[in-house]
């Protein structure tokens, strides 16, 4: 990075302002919680570090503060934008890319595992069309349906009460 990026003005006041123990303490816990749902830790961190800045955060300063390599910060970044939970945004006067803990990210989420869930319904459906009606595996499918359902509808209204939430918030 060149000087001129270096004293671009983000690096003037820092993506962090608090107790630094208790946010990196945070920030840890995040790594740790994102990883028991198949997330890198590291990426887990990133949502962490974006969650408590106080502005966009370049991947340079993830790297400074997460104290991990840039190709890691890169490589996690754009897993966390693929999946909608990371959102990279640009600075009038900035050269590099800051990202921010996107918007949209709960409800990304949760439509993440809605379509995982619409997937395993007509996983089940497709088994089921393969079986004969007094095959005993039936009854196992039709419960992968049943609770696929329960599922899917409990997503559909926790999607629409978050999108009220949002509404009334705003």
């Amino acid at each position: 990075m060149d000087s001129e990026e270096e004293d671009s003005g983000s690096d003037s006041n820092p993506p962090i302002e608090g107790d630094s123990e208790t946010l990196s303490q945070f920030i840890e816990n995040m790594g740790l919680h994102f990883e028991e749902y198949g997330v890198p830790r590291i990426g887990g961190k990133i949502l962490g570090l974006m969650l408590v800045s106080s502005r966009p955060v370049t991947p340079e300063e993830m790297s400074d503060i997460l104290q991990v390599s840039r190709s890691s910060i890169s490589t996690n970044l754009r897993t966390l934008q693929m999946t909608g939970l990371a959102d990279r945004v640009s600075l009038p006067g900035e050269r590099s890319d800051h990202y921010i803990f996107s918007d949209e990210a709960w409800e990304n989420s949760l439509e993440m595992r809605l379509e995982g869930i619409l997937s395993l319904e007509e996983m089940a459906q497709d088994g089921l069309q393969g079986l004969a009606e007094n095959n005993p595996a039936r009854k196992r499918l039709l419960e992968v349906l049943a609770w696929s359902n329960l599922v899917k509808n409990s997503y559909e209204q926790l999607i629409s009460e978050w999108h009220t939430q949002k509404e009334i918030s705003a």
